[in-house]
């Protein structure tokens, strides 16, 4: 931290420790008009992380113009890497330079954060226990446009069911993160959009506290500024649910395989629990697999033991449940085709047995988690 930024931060109050991050590629004016309502309103003299993204030659001026503070750090990229990565390059040059600050605020530069939503959020950051805070706008707003409505809608719908985290707004740009856990979310994957998500999952798989504020809903020319793409980026938003997806698949195929063999097999030997007993071995041979993929590849858990118990405990309980199922339809509804009838049980068991392998099987244990004690 520069002579000028420290004497300029002690004429302030001590809720002044904090630095503004904002990643930008092909700015136009509003970024100006950001950073400059940004020193008029909310500090003078708080640091600015501003990324170039590996923007276009034209808009090269605006970086160069807003430079010339020096305050402001300009982090340049030779070619577009995608806002995730632009994040992590601003919080890897925060953890170097700026150690001794408490929290850095992530800001979009198109215009959408006004200065008294950043100024809410940091007081909300100040009062909270120096929490995660995120700037949560109202969607239910007829200005909303309908593909940011719509996605936020599924990602929270999402998050809500598979990862037990209940938030309103999964997509805002404006949040408040403590210094301290900047080191760990320069390991958090994805280089675009899919890394704020991934940050929230990082965030409830750590037991980080997040704070919902909520903030004005901005949209300019129906958020036509904005470089999400719908289709590639929810993609790879929701690329561990597509994984465990794919492999519950598989292992959904290879179990119907099974059942249908042991069903033929057995048949003629146990009448009255032929279902259960093809039930049992077909879900073992399916297991074995799903297991090492949803481990290895999915989750990426590398806990071995504990992994192995609770993904049997829940193993013998889907099993025994989907078992239980087919056999009291097959029974009441006098339905020959039993495998028809266990392809939308074990649908319903597959969205639930997601949740918990995520939330419970495959959860870091709470000991090799870091220390995100506040701050003394």
């Amino acid at each position: 931290m520069s002579k000028q930024t420290k004497d300029c931060l002690k004429s302030y109050s001590k809720n002044q420790d904090f630095i503004i991050a904002i990643p930008s590629l092909n700015p136009d004016e509003k970024l100006i008009k950001l950073v400059q309502d940004l020193r008029n309103e909310v500090s003078e003299c708080s640091p600015i992380i501003l990324v170039n993204d590996g923007s276009d030659a034209n808009t090269l001026a605006i970086f160069n113009q807003l430079a010339v503070d020096p305050n402001i750090h300009l982090l340049t990229h030779d070619e577009n890497l995608g806002k995730g990565q632009a994040l992590r390059t601003a919080f890897d040059y925060v953890r170097k330079e700026f150690p001794e600050m408490s929290a850095v605020v992530t800001v979009d530069g198109d215009g959408q954060h006004t200065p008294l939503d950043i100024s809410n959020c940091l007081q909300e950051y100040y009062s909270t226990s120096y929490s995660v805070i995120l700037g949560c706008r109202n969607f239910d707003k007829e200005s909303v446009p309908f593909r940011s409505r719509f996605g936020n809608l599924f990602s929270r719908g999402t998050l809500r069911l598979f990862h037990g985290i209940n938030i309103s707004d999964t997509q805002t740009g404006l949040r408040v993160i403590p210094l301290r856990v900047l080191g760990d979310l320069l390991k958090v994957e994805g280089n675009r959009y899919e890394y704020e998500m991934n940050m929230l999952l990082f965030f409830k798989d750590q037991d980080i506290s997040i704070v919902e504020t909520p903030i004005s809903t901005v949209y300019l020319d129906n958020n036509e500024s904005s470089h999400f793409n719908p289709l590639i980026d929810s993609i790879k938003i929701y690329k561990t649910f597509f994984k465990y997806s794919l492999s519950a698949i598989f292992s959904f195929l290879i179990d119907i395989l099974l059942f249908a063999i042991f069903v033929f097999l057995l048949s003629n030997w146990i009448q009255n629990y032929y279902i259960i007993a093809a039930t049992i071995f077909a879900r073992f041979g399916s297991a074995c697999f799903n297991f090492l993929a949803n481990k290895y590849l999915v989750f990426k858990n590398k806990q071995s033991s504990r992994s192995v118990y609770r993904y049997t405990v829940l193993f013998v309980a889907e099993m025994m449940t989907s078992a239980f199922l087919v056999q009291t339809m097959v029974s009441v509804l006098s339905f020959d085709l039993e495998w028809v009838i266990k392809i939308p049980v074990d649908a319903l068991i597959f969205c639930i047995g997601f949740y918990i392998q995520k939330n419970w099987v495959f959860k870091k244990r709470s000991s090799q988690r870091p220390n995100y004690l506040k701050n003394s």
